[in-house]
């Protein structure tokens, strides 16, 4: 089939499905990012909030990606934090990253820490905008992060090297990890929701960020479980959205994943694609080393090396395992750009 027979949305909706298309869709975690002088300027005139927040601002960031290295699918520029703003948390943004100044830690905290459900959140206004400025004919994902990922973050204040305190209040008071988990995961549902239902979202992708510090045991009953919640009623609200779900250390987690019920499994480098494939019959997305992006030269052979023995003419979004770092060469990501295009070729 030759490349014009398809449009990006029409790509990407065949390829969540399973289907054969003309060449993978591709886009690239954190594409809006430092590693653009462009977005740089952005920075210097807008504060990070401001990025989050401001319709016109998110969508400017958000759009970088398609004007500078033609991707295939946008994603709304916003911090996976900003709905712990929501639920009572005061959340910073300085420049050595996120910081929760009142973390939420006893019983007494839950009086201040609540559920929240969104009603047209600034989200949905930069996602319409986004939706506008691209012209309406580009898949535009919607994001969350997990609940566990935002109980981390929440509880840890700023995240710790070993992520200590979370894991010692999972150890010590588990029926409060509970407790913050279920209002967590209400929380990320309605947002999640409004992201379609007010900002007309394609997709959705859960963020599992901090999955990979926790045993198996632990895995399944405080990130998988929640998930999986989030997702069952994510699609009761929102049945012809699909969702992907993101995790690190997806060697150890894949069938984990699976369970969560996520149309699409998006996996980190610790797993080469042909081994994905032979775990699990969903769609996948990823999954380049990250690093690669700061040695142009070395993208086409990197390429070829994550594609070797995998069959990615159905059933793939190609991305980078992780997001894209400030160290990044706007050329290697261009370059890995262009060896998806190249593929309709073969």
């Amino acid at each position: 089939m030759p490349a014009s027979a398809l449009s990006k949305t029409e790509r990407f909706l065949l390829t969540i499905r399973g289907e054969q298309t003309d060449r993978p869709p591709v886009w690239i975690m954190r594409q809006a990012g430092r590693y653009m002088p462009e977005y740089m300027r952005l920075r210097e005139a807008h504060s990070f909030r401001d990025l989050c927040l401001d319709p016109e601002v998110s969508s400017s960031a958000a759009l970088l990606p398609l004007e500078l290295l033609d991707v295939d699918i946008l994603i709304i520029f916003n911090d996976i934090l900003i709905p712990l703003e929501a639920m009572g948390l005061t959340v910073d943004f300085p420049d050595g990253g996120p910081r929760i100044a009142d973390p939420p830690r006893t019983e007494a905290d839950l009086e201040r820490f609540r559920a929240v459900t969104f009603q047209n959140p600034p989200v949905a206004h930069a996602l319409r905008r986004l939706r506008e400025r691209s012209g309406g004919e580009l898949p535009i994902l919607g994001f969350a992060g997990s609940p566990f990922t935002l109980l981390g973050y929440a509880v840890e204040g700023r995240l710790s090297k070993n992520c200590d305190v979370i894991r010692g209040l999972m150890l010590e008071q588990p029926a409060l990890a509970h407790a913050m988990l279920d209002r967590i995961a209400d929380t990320v549902v309605s947002y999640l929701v409004a992201q379609v239902a007010d900002g007309g979202a394609t997709a959705v992708q859960v963020f599992e960020s901090l999955g990979h510090i926790l045993s198996p045991w632990d895995l399944e009953e405080f990130a998988t479980a929640y998930t999986r919640r989030v997702i069952q009623r994510f699609r009761a609200a929102c049945p012809d959205t699909p969702v992907i779900a993101f995790a690190r250390s997806s060697a150890a987690s894949i069938e984990a994943m699976e369970r969560t019920g996520a149309d699409v499994l998006g996996i980190d480098w610790s797993i080469r694609l042909a081994d994905a494939r032979a775990r699990t019959t969903r769609p996948l997305q990823g999954n380049l080393d990250p690093l690669v992006m700061i040695a142009p030269d070395a993208v086409e052979r990197e390429f070829e090396r994550m594609i070797e023995g995998f069959d990615w003419r159905r059933g793939w979004i190609a991305n980078l395992g992780h997001g894209i770092t400030p160290q990044a060469k706007v050329e290697a990501a261009r370059r890995l750009v262009q060896c998806v295009q190249r593929l309709a070729d073969r």
